[in-house]
């Protein structure tokens, strides 16, 4: 579907501001208490759950990243 309207003056758009992006890429804000509860990560390790969310972040903002950055961030878990 194409967009109505295109973003105008703004310095930024944070993809994750519309409700409809946030659910196609799993994200839950850190904003949101308790948020560990309703994350699903698919390991038995339940101190690492608000990471599968948090790369989502990370990984949308890629191109804004210094790559001596990116280089040297490990795309792992535990990162």
């Amino acid at each position: 579907m194409m967009p109505k309207r295109r973003i105008e003056r703004t310095p930024w758009y944070n993809l994750l501001s519309n409700p409809d992006y946030a659910e196609d890429f799993n994200y839950i804000g850190a904003y949101v208490e308790e948020r560990e509860k309703l994350i699903k990560d698919g390991d038995a390790n339940e101190g690492n759950d608000c990471e599968q969310s948090d790369i989502v972040l990370v990984l949308l903002n890629l191109g804004n990243i210094p790559d001596v950055v990116v280089q040297s961030f490990d795309f792992a878990p535990g990162f």
